[in-house]
């Protein structure tokens, strides 16, 4: 009796551990992107002694939202909506991109300055505990490349 207990108990166990409907994670949020930008010579466009830079205080994240552009808080430490970090010896620009759930392909638009913009937009998968990125276009061009970051030359 106690080996057909036994072999129940294993059973049951076995089962409901491989189970993949049990999700015991938190919540993946990707909804942001990592870009290196520099002109056709390599110049670090983020680097504030390039003197041809990108200056951080000029850079504007905007969303289009319902068919406007407005910039929004995203709840973060950075209130602008991006941050500028070292990574491999470039200055990459950290994104936090529109997600909006009303819109198809929500789109962030990144003026560097009043005469440079590109558009990012992005296709996510979305389901009750996870909020990523599946397709990712730079002014209307597919991106396949975007780790550890997306490389722009201007």
């Amino acid at each position: 009796m106690n080996k057909i207990v036994l072999f129940f108990l294993i059973t049951f166990l076995t089962i409901s551990c491989n189970s993949d409907d049990h999700d015991i994670g938190g919540f993946d949020y990707d909804a942001s992107i990592n870009i290196s930008v520099s002109n056709s010579n390599a110049d670090d466009l983020l680097n504030p002694k390039n003197p041809n830079a990108y200056a951080q205080n000029k850079i504007k994240i905007l969303y289009l939202v319902d068919g406007k552009l407005i910039q929004k808080p995203n709840g973060t430490d950075y209130p602008n909506n991006f941050l500028v970090y070292e990574q491999d010896g470039h200055n990459v620009i950290r994104v936090f991109l529109n997600d909006e759930g009303q819109e198809k392909y929500p789109e962030t638009y990144i003026q560097w300055d009043e005469n440079h913009t590109d558009i990012i937009k992005v296709e996510y998968n979305r389901s009750s505990n996870s909020v990523t990125k599946k397709t990712v276009w730079l002014n209307d061009q597919i991106k396949t490349e975007i780790e550890p970051y997306l490389k722009i030359v201007k």
